[in-house]
Parts: structure tokens; sequence; C-alpha cells
């Protein structure tokens, strides 16, 4: 019988999207438990040697990757290889809490954030949505294709602990505010009635 393990692994890395046990399993005429059989056995060769890439399991499937300490000496290779540490942050902090406005993100990187979501958005891999009175910031299904990210979970672990901590903190206090602007709002209304 064919290379099963050698089989999936030609899929993984021919792939630039996230791919599913039943995606390979049809392409090979073989079961969903066999594709698994064959990725654990992958995963567990990629954590035991010394390489350069590592298979990450995220919400849509399985991919390769190249570990982050890598990156760095073959990101050139990349069709988004100009994109700068600071730039990816931002990209990743937007895909994990879409939708994000730019001042919760300038609260997390600083004031490059402005310049950084502008090249973001010029290179269609980020995009404006109305978000209650203000405008937020998603990601564009281009920046799904190309970087296999399709949950903000997937996103999650491309991001550093502060950073996370930095953006639930950010988000939370524009909630608050949020909610005390709609307080004054409807307590401005309420006045003006009863001047009536």
């Amino acid at each position: 019988m064919r290379n099963r393990k050698a089989m999936v692994e030609a899929a993984l890395f021919m792939t630039s999207r996230y791919i599913t046990a039943e995606e390979i399993a049809k392409m090979f005429r073989i079961t969903p438990e066999e594709v698994r059989g064959a990725i654990d056995e992958i995963a567990a060769d990629l954590n035991s040697e010394d390489r350069g890439i590592f298979l990450l399991k995220g919400e849509h499937g399985y991919r390769l990757f190249v570990k982050p300490e890598y990156t760095k000496y073959v990101r050139s290779l990349a069709s988004y290889h100009d994109l700068s540490r600071g730039v990816l942050r931002v990209l990743a902090l937007v895909a994990y809490k879409q939708p994000i406005t730019q001042s919760q993100i300038v609260k997390v990187i600083g004031n490059r954030t402005y310049e950084y979501v502008k090249e973001l958005v010029d290179k269609g891999l980020i995009t404006t949505v109305k978000h209650g009175r203000t405008k937020a910031l998603v990601p564009t299904r281009q920046f799904a294709e190309y970087f296999g990210i399709q949950s903000p979970e997937d996103a999650k672990k491309l991001l550093s602990a502060s950073d996370i901590k930095k953006a639930d903190e950010a988000k939370e206090e524009s909630k608050d505010q949020s909610e005390q602007s709609q307080e004054l709002a409807e307590q401005s209304t309420e006045g003006v009635e009863n001047e009536k």
C-alpha cells in the first residue's frame, strides 16, 4: 500500500490554508482516521526533531508553518515578506479581537498603529466596518486565504501573552466607556423631556 504518512505530509506541504482530515482523506481515498493517524506521526516527527516547521491544528483543520525563530531568515520568500513585525502584530490583533478599533490597537502597540493600519488596508489584508458610532477593523478574505487563519483562536497563537492581555484590557475599557456614554445620553434625553 502507498505510504499514507508521505501522502498526508505532501498535502499539508502544498496547501496555503488549513485543510481538514476529511479533505485529505477524499483526495487519497483513505479514511479520515487514517489521515489523523498520519498527522499524529508527522506532528511527533516535527516536534521531536530539530525542524524548521511545525504542524498547527486549528479550528478549521491542519496546516504547516515555519517556526517563529526561523521566520526572519525565510520571510523574503513569502508573498508578504515586506510586512514588518509591527504590521504583523497589528494584523494578528485584528484577526484575534475582531472587530477591534484603531484606538484599542493604539493602546497595545502605540501611535505607529495608524501607519500600520493604512499599510494593511492598502494591501487588502484588513478592512473597516461600521461598529456602533465608529468604525472597526476586521481581516479580509484575502488575509484568511493567505495566512490560513480561519478563527480568532488561530490568530491568538501568533500573539504574545502581553499583547493579548493589553488587547483584552483595551476592549474592556472601550466597552465601559461606551456604556457610560450611553447612560449620559439617556440622562440628557430624560432631562430635556422633564423640562418640557
